[in-house]
């Protein structure tokens, strides 16, 4: 499938402007996501950065309304919701313990960004970086080879294969991805940026996926913290206006 051109990424932008946004939750039309469905979203497990990310934020646990989420802006195009997730990205690393000096991504697969028209880690570290006033740039490349999804523990552990591009000695850098399972891509991404001189890598990722109960200890999900309590209530109201997917 070749990339979509580009009057129909105008074309989805202007149709999510005007039709009312419809609740990833529970298909209500009028708020990018509803109340009681925002009420639900649950912060993500707590865990250790991999090696040698130096600091990780997340900000939900992959499952129900926050899993949708994701699969709107990263498979179906719908930008209101990428720009939804950008921000609470944005506000999730002003908690970050050192100074950020670039915001990057790792590149999906070749397969992934044919088949989907747009590289999504691309739009969202670049509204993240808009949204927070930093630089942003492409400082990695990808290998061949297919996606993480769908690979085994020991594959997704290893992770892509990535190598730096560009100038990043000395900087302090920030991965954004969307979701994360094993942290495997972070690590790869930061092992490639660590060897081209970067002085140090951090990582924001919408989800994290949860450890689910009874998994193997040899399954792709690493063991995670408790995962604390429901969300905020303030998230809800930062999401339940119509006006609040605006670019």
């Amino acid at each position: 499938m070749a990339p979509r051109a580009p009057f129909q990424s105008l074309f989805y932008d202007l149709f999510d402007a005007i039709v009312p946004p419809r609740c990833p939750g529970c298909g209500r039309r009028g708020a990018p996501v509803c109340g009681p469905c925002a009420a639900t979203l649950a912060p993500a497990p707590v865990v250790a950065p991999p090696p040698p990310v130096t600091w990780w934020a997340a900000c939900f646990a992959y499952e129900g309304v926050a899993r949708e989420l994701v699969a709107r802006a990263k498979y179906r195009n719908e930008r209101r919701f990428l720009v939804l997730v950008a921000r609470e990205l944005a506000r999730a690393i002003e908690a970050a313990p050192s100074s950020i000096d670039l915001v990057t991504w790792a590149p999906a697969s070749t397969a992934r960004i044919r088949a989907q028209g747009v590289d999504h880690g691309e739009l969202l570290a670049r509204t993240v970086a808009r949204l927070t006033g930093r630089k942003v740039a492409p400082t990695l490349h990808r290998g061949s080879g297919s996606a993480q999804t769908g690979l085994d523990a020991a594959a997704r552990r290893r992770g892509p294969h990535l190598r730096a591009i560009g100038r990043v000695a000395g900087a302090s850098v920030l991965v954004v991805d969307d979701v994360a399972t094993t942290g495997g891509t972070l690590a790869a991404a930061a092992r490639a940026l660590r060897a081209a001189g970067a002085a140090s890598v951090l990582a924001a990722t919408i989800a994290r996926t949860p450890r689910p109960a009874g998994a193997p200890k040899r399954s792709a999900y690493t063991p995670a913290t408790p995962a604390g309590t429901r969300a905020p209530s303030s998230m809800g109201s930062r999401w339940t206006s119509s006006s609040s997917a605006s670019m």
